[in-house]
């Protein structure tokens, strides 16, 4: 079983090596694009300070370094998930135009095998502005920061296996972008970039449930603030289900595929 791991992750590092060499090949495009995505990130944050110095730097409890937590650490996951295992995001395009065959031929886990299959030039902006806040954040504790930045990464999971969880609902309904959009950008995202005083009770039993917006923002920030091991074991368990569920409905729905007899070779 370990040894299956080590192969698993030497895989991924080499795919993810290919892909950044492909990356330095369109520099400018890549550059762009980041550096567009860091500054529309910002812009945002502006809008949260204006707000704040308004109001003597507290609203009902909530301070301006809450904002920097819910502005650094869900986008390091978002950054993590989508530049270095963008090629989830596609799953669909390959389930509906039969491109997943080639995946289906290969020995790799198909879905891993297709994570590793592309980036997302724009979210590499994602992540750098992740880390630069994270720093603000936790006011240049360098353990926090560390910490901040580990849960960040593990966060992705969660950005992973609900995009992997909706695309594969191509292979019964069909075109699938607007339920990724309103899941992944306009719930799951939105619920994550405001504290978590400001909900009811209903939508926080959707974020802590269907909408995992609580896994990639306010559990994890509950530990890195506090230390609090229940909120790790927490974070993690749940990371893992969601892991074991996606694997489980993959299988599933994979066999559901029907192959559109596009069989072609994949360095």
């Amino acid at each position: 079983m370990l040894t299956v791991v080590k192969n698993y992750f030497r895989f991924m590092k080499e795919s993810i090596k290919c892909n950044l060499k492909g990356v330095m090949e369109y520099k400018k495009s890549f550059l762009i694009q980041s550096v567009f995505m860091f500054f529309n990130n910002f812009f945002f944050l502006i809008f949260w300070f204006v707000i704040f110095n308004g109001s003597d730097g507290n609203i009902n409890g909530i301070t301006m370094n809450d904002i920097l937590y819910l502005w650094s650490l869900p986008v390091i996951s978002f950054g993590t998930a989508f530049f270095f295992f963008g090629g989830i995001s596609k799953l669909g395009q390959y389930i509906l135009e039969g491109g997943l065959d080639t995946y289906l031929t290969q020995p790799k886990n198909v879905l891993i095998n297709v994570m590793v299959s592309g980036m997302d030039f724009s979210a590499f902006g994602d992540l750098i502005y992740g880390l630069v806040i994270g720093l603000f954040a936790v006011e240049f504790n360098i353990l926090k920061y560390v910490i901040l930045v580990c849960l960040g990464i593990i966060g992705a999971i969660f950005y992973i296996c609900v995009e992997a969880l909706i695309r594969l609902l191509t292979i019964k309904i069909g075109n699938t972008d607007n339920i990724e959009h309103i899941c992944i950008n306009t719930l799951m995202i939105t619920f994550a970039s405001y504290p978590e005083a400001i909900y009811g009770k209903l939508i926080k039993m959707l974020i802590y449930t269907v909408i995992p917006s609580a896994y990639i923002a306010f559990i994890p920030i509950k530990f890195v603030q506090t230390l609090n091991f229940g909120f790790l074991l927490w974070f993690l368990a749940v990371a893992c289900g969601f892991v074991v569920l996606t694997a489980v409905f993959s299988k599933q729905m994979l066999k559901k595929y029907e192959s559109g007899n596009n069989i072609a070779m994949r360095g």
